[in-house]
């Protein structure tokens, strides 16, 4: 090598002297001179593939409901720059659009997982949301798995504190009849469930709750059972999960203001007396809200066997009854979980035969289609 060579920059890859490269004026492309149908073709490979990956990024936004329908009412008014801790939630305007949503028989599935849990299902006028919990210590932390947790999210900080400032809020004026206003102006007396999923350490669990329930059941927010009657109130708590049903039970029987999620797919008990008029079952509503089952365990229709004779008993009318039929009897709402949701338009379909078949009420994950449809297919 000369000293010519030695003192030479190398020249770039792509650079505008490289003659390996096809060449516009001073500008190299990707493309080597004799290898062009190759390089195009890895060019094209690789075009395709992040425009993949960005397609599947996308679908799964859109399934999640993280894409909204145009100029949202909700949207507009809780921003990405306002969270779940962000002071600006409680802005008057934002508190008048959440109490004006016209409530509907839906139900916000993990609600926590939403950008703003609790107020974007009210705000979607949903009368249910629902939150799971893990024992940590002495506190109930809100998270689908041992991974999600954190001792910022709990069951405190997202769902009941919340709640009793907005009812709180609500109530500061007495209202003349010397009753409790509910979260909804549109309809004061309708109460919102919350269903609290526990996941772990079901007694324990449940003892903690009941615990932390005790400031809105001094401020009389709690829908209860008297002994005789169910007082509904602007909030029931509705236990699921690992949560005993003996654990319901054993509450004061004159005052007990945790209800239970039954399975929908075993109403029927031996402990149902059909001697009395009403018959009296195990699952009422002294102990028990909402009875719900995954969907495909749905029995929305009833088939009888043309050979054999029709149920007479009542009994074997509750028996052959479907299962929101069954729910009905006993007082209870009926709920179907992990209902298709893909393709999109399934999910569609199933909604309308659960409003058809008159079910309690609708489980839904996408409040953005809450909100764009719920006002016409969730009333019964």
């Amino acid at each position: 090598m000369d000293s010519k060579d030695a003192h030479t920059p190398p020249q770039s890859e792509y650079g505008s002297h490289d003659r390996r490269f096809i060449q516009i004026g001073r500008a190299a492309l990707p493309l080597r001179r004799g290898h062009i149908i190759s390089d195009t073709c890895k060019i094209i490979a690789c075009v395709a593939t992040a425009l993949c990956i960005f397609q599947f990024y996308w679908i799964q936004m859109i399934q999640k409901g993280h894409v909204r329908i145009p100029n949202d009412p909700f949207d507009i008014r809780f921003g990405q720059d306002v969270s779940w801790t962000s002071q600006s939630l409680w802005d008057d305007e934002r508190l008048s659009f959440i109490h004006n949503a016209a409530p509907v028989p839906v139900h916000s599935h993990n609600d926590y997982s939403r950008r703003i849990p609790l107020f974007e299902a009210l705000g979607s006028g949903c009368i249910s949301v629902e939150a799971d919990v893990h024992l940590v210590g002495s506190d109930l932390l809100v998270g689908h798995g041992s991974k999600d947790l954190h001792d910022s999210l709990n069951l405190r900080s997202m769902y009941l504190e919340p709640l009793e400032r907005l009812l709180s809020l609500q109530n500061a004026a007495s209202p003349a009849d010397g009753g409790l206003t509910g979260l909804f102006d549109r309809e004061a007396q309708q109460t919102v469930v919350l269903l609290v999923d526990i996941k772990t350490s079901g007694a324990a669990a449940f003892d903690e709750l009941y615990t932390q329930l005790q400031p809105l059941r001094d401020m009389e927010y709690l829908s209860h059972w008297d002994g005789t009657h169910r007082i509904v109130r602007p909030l029931t708590i509705v236990a699921t999960g690992n949560a005993p049903f003996e654990s319901v039970l054993g509450l004061n029987s004159t005052n007990r203001d945790i209800f239970w999620d039954a399975k929908l797919e075993q109403l029927p008990s031996i402990l149902d007396d059909f001697s009395t008029d009403p018959p009296t079952y195990k699952y009422n509503v002294s102990n028990t809200h909402y009875a719900s089952t995954p969907f495909r365990n749905a029995k929305l229709h009833t088939w009888h066997n043309p050979s054999l004779p029709l149920p007479s008993t009542a009994q074997q009318k509750d028996i052959a009854a479907t299962q929101i039929e069954q729910a009905e009897a006993r007082g209870l709402i009926s709920r179907y979980w992990d209902t298709p949701d893909s393709p999109p338009n399934l999910g569609d379909i199933v909604w309308r035969v659960l409003v058809d078949a008159k079910v309690g009420i609708i489980n839904m994950d996408d409040m953005g289609a809450v909100r764009q449809r719920a006002h016409g297919w969730g009333k019964n």
